[in-house]
């Protein structure tokens, strides 16, 4: 399985690395997908430094079984980018899972994605969420169909197992982890 990984620069260190490290020791492909293939991106706090293995140009949603949107101020500068905000929207159309954390809700916001759908981020971004529409809940992980939020560093384990868990399940019986999963949607 393949997995998309939107970043850019300013990103979470640890919201990059803990996942996508659980990732790939569990097997997965991961692209790292920035505006130009090759850019060396940086951590905001400056511990972790990746290169683009493609840039938003090459890359396309139909060959990513999921998307992983780490926060930090990459997603801000991110969804000035029409292309990832295209990305995005296009993506979460195929219904595939859509993983973000913290700061990440930014790219749904952008691509108006958020209302009526049940979800956590950083608590600046939960505030924003509300305001348009948003159901959200001030917990470590929410499931809401094929979207998976956090809402900071201390919820990376559980994260990473709700993206795992996610990703080796079927889609009509998923172990619940304790996160909320909502059953009616408005």
């Amino acid at each position: 399985m393949k997995i998309a990984c939107l970043l850019g620069q300013g990103f979470e260190d640890s919201e990059f690395r803990i996942p996508y490290d659980r990732l790939k020791k569990e097997g997965y492909e991961v692209d790292v997908i920035g505006v130009k293939a090759g850019e060396e991106l940086k951590g905001y706090k400056g511990k972790e430094k990746v290169k683009a293995e493609k840039s938003i140009d090459e890359a396309k949603p139909d060959d990513y079984d999921a998307l992983l949107i780490p926060g930090g101020q990459s997603p801000d500068h991110l969804r000035v980018n029409a292309k990832m905000v295209e990305f995005v929207k296009a993506f979460d159309r195929s219904g595939k899972l859509l993983a973000a954390v913290c700061h990440g809700p930014q790219l749904l916001i952008a691509a108006h994605l958020v209302k009526g759908r049940t979800l956590t981020a950083w608590q600046t971004i939960q505030d924003d969420l509300k305001q348009i529409g948003a159901n959200v809940k001030d917990e470590p992980v929410v499931i809401d169909r094929n979207w998976i939020t956090s809402r900071k560093p201390d919820d990376l384990g559980a994260f990473s197992d709700a993206i795992l868990e996610h990703l080796e399940g079927s889609d009509t019986e998923r172990p619940n982890s304790g996160a909320s999963q909502p059953t009616a949607h408005p």
